[in-house]
């Protein structure tokens, strides 16, 4: 991604000076959001240690919970690894920190959520599904659980959510569809797609924030980042 979007780098630099700011999170898309884009060029990371094993059968009727559950766990787990930290003897107190958590998930018009597909033949039937056969959008939901970190007795969790429908286009070639199954793009991402990738090439339009389907909505994040740095 290029960085010449930029926010302007006088209110990314006093948000660094108040605070740590950590992503909760291995995915390089999600740095690149807030690393990037952002220009939170002092970006930590951290990785969650919640396995992401919640019962998909227990959120049939409200699958936006599942993500928001999900989200929520992993900022749990992050709390705990910093509070281990903290109760070690070499533990020194820093500046306070701002962390971000975050899930997205891809649900389609009957509700049924989509994560990564484990096969190649998994992702396949997913995409003919999303191009073929539905003649409704899909929803992609990123839940954000923005961790505010003083201390393991002084802390606040802020959850906030984003919304982005994404219009598949039925009439690509179903061979260009195989063809990009092939290439192994995609395997590793919620639904099996990449809207910064070849795969845009299926997608007709969209309504919402496009970086909330790359994996993180950049304006709610920003907002939450910005608000809850501005509490004194």
């Amino acid at each position: 991604m290029s960085t010449d979007s930029q926010l302007p780098s006088g209110i990314i630099d006093s948000l660094c000076l108040k605070y740590d700011i950590i992503l909760a999170s291995s995915s390089p898309r999600r740095y690149e959001i807030l690393h990037d884009i952002m220009g939170i060029t002092d970006l930590k990371t951290m990785v969650s240690t919640f396995e992401e094993d919640l019962d998909k059968t227990k959120y049939s009727i409200d699958p936006i919970g599942y993500v928001r559950d999900t989200s929520w766990c992993k900022a749990q787990s992050i709390i705990e690894i910093l509070t281990d930290y903290e109760n070690e003897e070499t533990y020194q107190m820093g500046k306070p920190k701002l962390i971000v958590c975050a899930d997205t998930i891809i649900i389609d018009k009957d509700g049924k959520i989509y994560e990564k597909p484990k096969t190649k033949e998994v992702q396949t039937r997913f995409l003919m599904k999303f191009c073929y056969e539905d003649d409704e959008p899909v929803n992609v939901v990123t839940a954000v659980t923005l961790i505010k970190w003083y201390s393991k007795e002084n802390f606040e969790l802020v959850p906030f959510q984003d919304e982005t429908k994404v219009y598949f286009d039925n009439k690509v070639p179903l061979e260009v569809l195989k063809e990009y199954v092939k290439s192994g793009d995609g395997l590793n991402v919620g639904g099996g797609f990449k809207i910064q990738g070849r795969s845009a090439i299926f997608i007709e339009k969209i309504e919402g924030d496009y970086y909330n389907v790359v994996g993180l909505p950049l304006n709610k994040t920003f907002k939450g980042l910005y608000a809850e740095a501005s509490v004194v």
